[in-house]
């Protein structure tokens, strides 16, 4: 079976649902707001935004978890969610994935 690539995590959703967010609320993305979202990412599945994630190898498993967490954060930015409480509940939706491993 052919393994799903990096793009198809869409991570450009978050990212676009950042800019809408932000554009709805009269601010302006910047560039680091959206590396900031990369480093939710890394804290959700290392529970450190600081240590390294590398996506690209992640396992089969590691890509559903990834792809689920995407589509978390996704809908929370939508419904205002500030970052700490994404960051806390995208962590909590990995560390929960892992225990049904």
């Amino acid at each position: 079976m052919k393994r799903k690539n990096l793009q198809s995590l869409n991570f450009e959703s978050v990212h676009a649902a950042l800019k809408d967010y932000r554009d709805s609320i009269g601010k302006e993305t910047k560039p680091y707001h959206y590396s900031n979202e990369i480093s939710l990412m890394r804290h959700a599945f290392t529970g450190d935004a600081k240590l390294p994630f590398d996506f690209k190898a992640a396992s089969r498993d590691e890509l559903k978890m990834i792809r689920r967490v995407v589509c978390l954060n996704r809908r929370l930015i939508k419904m205002h969610v500030d970052y700490k409480q994404r960051k806390k509940a995208c962590r909590q939706l990995v560390l929960k994935l892992r225990s049904k491993i």
